[in-house]
């Protein structure tokens, strides 16, 4: 034996033998392993089929499958995002990316989880939106709904996000499914792991999984090194019930917790971030001939955000920490009817929304060599309130060669809040009437037509309506946009309205692939931007500030730009796909505020300026091969980004320079139990910033994107 040991260590040939062995046993094992189980086991869950088939929406929609996420590297849902067309992020620490949808960001986007839940992010500066508290491990679709076209899920003004989790399903046969995932990123020296357990049989049937990330601070290609560091830890335990063929009841709980997330661009970092999420789903279908199924669904969400300043240079003098606890509840109630080729879906929906905070400021002085400290609470959210009751109604019917679609909505919006804080100068009220109701319509209709064999027209028209958030109502003296100003809300803000128009052509060739070309228009009324308020009115709290800024209404803005996207069929051993899409904002009559030696001495108006936020024109093209019987899959993807010159001067926004990225990913999936993926991105290293990242506190710098990027991704199933 000794003998044997010393042989390998003194010929390196035989070492790379056995470990190249050990690496091959290591993936062909889990293959033989589980093929001998499956003899044993009578139910069969058979693998993903895909059906070549066009399929055509009448809506712009993008579906995105778990599959996508499978060869490259993802760590935040909020990422992945930006690669689908005209969907881009705003960036402000490695990861939290906010979405913004053809222009539309924040709250005039809406997120959900499983067709009605949603949840209220803590964090004003918004390092918590929605798409942070759900992991893109537990995903198994998204739809991107641009647009005001999809009103059973709530009150949806520029885009609506549907994100599904993976749910437990029935097996003929007691039956027991399991998963492991991990994955390793260079540069940042971040891992994520994750497993997963499912089972049961036709009438009882559960998932659970639980899973961590950590990742370190991140390089650019420019060699300069950010603080982004972040940990993430979740779990989740599903459970459903087949009460009998046509009746089923599901009940889904998630944990999901932020620890020490750093954001470079924001004035505070989060300290914790702690999401809990229950729902409740019944569904009873092929009831009758005419009333054919009833949806009933509840939920409970809940955050407690923490955040402080204590890694800025600021923390030496204050000291400050901000705690806000927030809370998302509701449900619907939906039945659908049948009578041919038409189907009526009507239902009643309820929203609650509950935001309360706190920031607590740590004063520190020393005088005569004492330390002295004095502490000051300012109330973020005073237990402010939003509740939203919808009635909506949809109908479908398909008239000879044309399919039709149209939906109301009626909402009634009401908000109010605890705040002591009233604003009222000269006689002028700034902030003090909390208390607003409104009554909400939003409609749509739209068209599919088949002009010629496999060659379709879609038209679309939509008003959606979207009610104020409670920080657009209530925020009190916080930089909670990208410019250098503290905000306050205004109470009786009006609801934005975007009329909108959509057209788009689908052409699908035989043996060549399916173009898709869409172009469209959006009036938005009372569309909410900063006004800035006199200092002779109100001064800023936050030191470095040009001033204050109160949200207000734009009488009228409008919004425009195109979405193209050429694909190869997925039966082809070969695979190009190709994308490009740009949106253009504008303001008619934006105020300029002139500033010198960092104050305010006036404004002046700029006709036809550039809504500020606004992403370039860009497009993507990707490349794939699929050698042994579609097992070994290289792919090369390629990312163009135009200079965004086209900025707002009155909101003194930067220019933006172009950018080319090039990424290498190769997936290996030797049988259906066991999968790798590796691959570069960023190969060639170069520093760049997409035009929506936030600036780095303190600095006009750009937060970069990460520079090269090594990775590798293992999974295993059985």
């Amino acid at each position: 034996m000794k003998d044997a040991m010393i042989n390998i260590t003194a010929k390196p040939s035989v070492r790379c033998f056995i470990c190249r062995l050990a690496v091959l046993s290591f993936i062909f094992l889990p293959c033989f392993v589980f093929a001998q189980e499956r003899r044993h086991i009578d139910t069969v869950i058979l693998s993903e089929v895909e059906v070549y088939a066009k399929k055509v929406s009448i809506y712009p929609i993008e579906p995105i499958l778990i599959k996508d996420f499978n060869f490259q590297p993802v760590h935040d849902l909020g990422d992945f995002l930006r690669q689908q067309p005209n969907v881009s992020g705003i960036r402000k620490g490695g990861v939290a990316i906010d979405p913004v949808v053809r222009g539309f960001k924040y709250s005039q986007v809406s997120v959900l989880l499983n067709n009605g839940v949603k949840i209220e992010g803590g964090c004003p500066n918004r390092m918590d939106p929605v798409v942070s508290h759900v992991e893109n491990e537990e995903i198994s679709k998204i739809e991107v709904i641009k647009g005001p076209y999809v009103l059973k899920y709530g009150p949806v003004m520029g885009a609506l996000i549907n994100i599904q989790t993976t749910q437990p399903e029935s097996f003929t046969q007691p039956s027991i499914h399991g998963k492991v995932l991990f994955g390793f990123e260079s540069n940042w020296n971040g891992q994520r792991e994750h497993i997963e357990l499912s089972g049961g049989n036709k009438d009882v049937y559960f998932r659970a999984s639980a899973g961590y990330k950590g990742y370190g601070s991140y390089t650019a290609g420019n060699g300069e090194l950010f603080s982004t560091s972040f940990r993430k830890s979740y779990a989740t335990v599903d459970a459903g019930f087949r009460i009998n063929e046509n009746h089923r009841f599901m009940i889904n709980y998630t944990y999901d917790q932020g620890n020490n997330v750093q954001f470079p661009a924001l004035p505070m970092d989060e300290q914790l971030d702690r999401t809990n999420i229950t729902s409740l789903n019944y569904e009873a279908l092929n009831l009758g001939k005419t009333f054919n199924s009833l949806q009933v669904q509840g939920y409970f969400s809940s955050v407690h955000h923490v955040m402080d300043n204590f890694n800025r240079p600021s923390a030496q003098t204050m000291q400050a920490v901000t705690t806000v606890d927030a809370w998302n509840a509701g449900g619907k109630l939906v039945g659908s009817w049948k009578a041919g080729d038409k189907t009526i879906l009507t239902g009643i929906d309820f929203e609650h929304i509950y935001k309360d905070g706190q920031k607590q400021m740590t004063m520190k002085m020393v005088m005569a060599g004492d330390t002295f400290t004095s502490v000051k609470f300012a109330n973020v959210f005073n237990r402010a309130l939003w509740n939203n009751a919808g009635l909506f109604s949809e109908f479908q019917s398909r008239f000879g060669t044309i399919d039709f679609t149209a939906a109301l909505r009626l909402d009634y919006n009401q908000s109010n809040s605890a705040d002591t804080f009233k604003l009222v100068k000269d006689g002028v009220s700034w902030f003090d009437n909390l208390n607003s109701n409104y009554l909400n319509f939003s409609f749509n209709a739209g068209i599919k037509k088949k002009l010629v064999q496999e060659f379709y027209l879609t038209a679309s028209l939509g008003l959606g309506t979207r009610s104020p958030s409670i920080l657009e109502r209530y925020i009190k003296l916080m930089p909670v946009q990208f410019d250098s100003y503290d905000y306050l809300g205004d109470p009786q803000l009006k609801p934005e309205q975007n009329y909108q128009f959509d057209l788009g052509l689908d052409y699908y060739l035989p043996g060549l692939g399916s173009l898709t070309a869409n172009g469209f228009l959006s009036l938005v009324h009372n569309y909410i931007l900063g006004k800035i308020i006199p200092p002779s009115v109100i001064k800023p709290s936050t030191q470095g500030v040009l001033g204050v800024k109160q949200f207000s209404n734009v009488d009228l803005v409008w919004l425009t730009g195109f979405e193209f996207s050429f694909q190869s069929p997925s039966q082809k051993k070969w695979g190009i796909m190709a994308t490009a899409a740009a949106t253009f904002g504008t303001n008619p009559a934006a105020v300029k505020y002139l500033i010198a030696n960092g104050q305010v001495t006036g404004e002046e108006t700029v006709n036809n300026d550039p809504l500020p936020e606004i992403p370039p024109l860009e497009g993507s093209v990707q490349f794939l091969y699929k050698f042994l019987k579609q097992k070994l899959v290289p792919r090369v993807i390629i990312r163009l980004v135009n200079a965004q010159n086209r900025v707002s001067e009155a909101y003194g926004e930067q220019k933006t320079p172009g950018f080319v990225t090039a990424a290498f990913a190769l997936s290996y999936a030797p049988c259906q139990y066991f999968s790798v993926s590796a691959g570069v991105e960023n190969i060639l290293d170069n520093p760049y910033y997409e035009h929506l990242n936030r600036r780095i506190v303190g600095s006009s710098e750009k937060l970069y994107e990460p520079g090269r990027v090594l990775y590798i991704n293992l999974m295993m199933q059985f």
